[in-house]
């Protein structure tokens, strides 16, 4: 059996053993998990090592190197970024080498008469070519690149877009999570009020001043205020859990957070934060990159009635003693103009044309869209600042209720079905306070992110600022 049809059969049996292997699901999926967890603790370590206590900054700083949302849209951004290098690659000079070696087992002859030849070609023969050919007018070229270059642009602010709801998002965790913290040790301390008055109400029941049903009761009130203090407990471990996956890490880690900071609502009137969303916001961004797109599109389609012409040069050499030129010389112009066929040109060009209104539109809803959101921002922190207002004077009014209610029930003016009312009416009051305030921290984050900006931007420029200072 021939040599190579031996390595042709081996070559086919390799291929079919390859082909017939079988794909252990369960194995690479338990390989993957394993992987994928100890990737997690370690880059959990990683991150948590040099702090003991998180704040806000720190948090958004650790979400912006970890967050697989961010991740992902800067992979994109590179991929913008080469597809523009390939695009830019159209502006090259095309050159190809070819390289040919031709061995026979005896030089072509042909026959004249009776036994005699003459030989047509030398046994072995090399031939070399090398072609170049250079765009000289291809506008599709200039304009293609123009629309890769926006979409690097679109890339860019969307990648930045993402940076800023990721930070949004971590600023909104990171202030529920410091509720749930105020609210547990609100509970833990109405949970210990409970159980105080429950002692007391207990001491007057054996003394005969109070019911069986008001002992009842104050002992509902007690199992009340553990149920929550739980539940709580479980709704902080879940709001913890959610802080963590933002920031790309286990959500199992245990973590401690700073004191929340005093974020600085935007300034100037409704208008202004208005304007400055029209001006600055990244969908906007992102829609003029959208509406320019759609223009190079349309400007491709008209170069479709162009003709692209092109700049060629060639040499070749064949070793070929026969030859009577062995080196060959060639370079000249091509060039190439599609003809109509079924008016498709024509067509293309009326679609990239409504393509574009179609942009353009588009970017007007989402300017409408974008001011409407400054709008509800605006309204929401007016409403935030009124209710924490308002929260503030109720807890005063409640504390105040308190103390004089509870001189009453001492003095045996006060039912202890009243005082219970009096308390969860206090602890109401407590827990809208501590809500109120967080959630006009939030309504502060949301309204910065409606112009276009962050807290966290602000902060870095604050820093930057400082040390330009000193």
């Amino acid at each position: 059996m021939p040599k190579k049809r031996i390595i042709l059969l081996i070559l086919c049996a390799l291929l079919s053993i390859q082909g017939c292997a079988t794909f252990d699901g369960l194995a690479v999926r338990r390989d993957d998990a394993t992987r994928f967890l100890s990737d997690m603790e370690a880059r959990t370590a990683a991150a948590l090592e040099e702090h003991t206590l998180l704040s806000l900054d720190t948090c958004i700083d650790i979400a912006l190197e970890n967050n697989h949302d961010i991740k992902t849209a800067e992979l994109e951004q590179r991929l913008a970024k080469l597809n523009r290098r390939v695009a830019f690659a159209n502006f090259l000079p095309e050159v190809t080498f070819e390289y040919t070696y031709t061995e026979l087992d005896r030089a072509p002859a042909t026959a004249l008469f009776g036994s005699l030849e003459t030989t047509m070609q030398d046994r072995i023969v090399r031939d070399t070519a090398m072609q170049a050919q250079m765009p000289i007018f291809a506008p599709a070229t200039w304009f293609l690149y123009a629309l890769h270059r926006r979409g690097e642009e679109l890339s860019h602010i969307a990648a930045d877009y993402t940076r800023q709801m990721i930070a949004l998002q971590v600023t909104g965790l990171y202030f529920q999570c410091l509720a749930t913290e105020a609210v547990q040790e609100m509970l833990q301390a109405q949970r210990n009020a409970a159980v105080t008055l429950a002692h007391e109400i207990e001491a007057y029941h054996a003394e005969g001043l109070v019911t069986d049903a008001d002992l009842a009761e104050v002992r509902v009130l007690v199992i009340a205020r553990e149920n929550a203090l739980e539940m709580n407990k479980r709704t902080r471990q879940l709001n913890y859990a959610e802080l963590l996956s933002a920031m790309g890490l286990a959500p199992t880690a245990s973590v401690e957070l700073d004191a929340a900071p005093d974020i600085a609502p935007p300034a100037g009137a409704l208008e202004d934060w208005m304007l400055t969303a029209l001006l600055e916001h990244p969908r906007l961004g992102i829609a003029d990159r959208l509406v320019a797109i759609e223009e190079e599109k349309a400007r491709i389609a008209i170069t479709e009635f162009l003709p692209a012409l092109a700049g060629f040069a060639s040499r070749s050499h064949s070793s070929n003693s026969f030859m009577a030129y062995p080196y060959v010389t060639a370079h000249g112009f091509a060039g190439v103009m599609s003809v109509f066929t079924g008016f498709a040109n024509v067509n293309e060009y009326r679609a990239a044309r409504v393509a574009q209104e179609q942009a353009f539109l588009a970017r007007e809803q989402e300017s409408l869209s974008v001011m409407l959101e400054v709008v509800r921002a605006h309204i929401g922190l007016s409403d935030g600042k009124d209710n924490v207002r308002l929260a503030n004077a109720a807890a005063t009014a409640a504390e105040t209720k308190m103390r004089e209610e509870k001189a009453k029930m001492k003095e045996g003016l006060l039912r202890p079905s009243e005082m219970l009312n009096i308390v969860a009416r206090h602890n109401e009051a407590q827990a809208n306070v501590i809500n109120a305030r967080y959630q006009k921290q939030v309504m502060t984050a949301i309204a910065r992110n409606a112009l276009g900006a962050t807290y966290f931007e602000e902060s870095k420029e604050q820093e930057a600022e400082e040390d330009s200072n000193q």
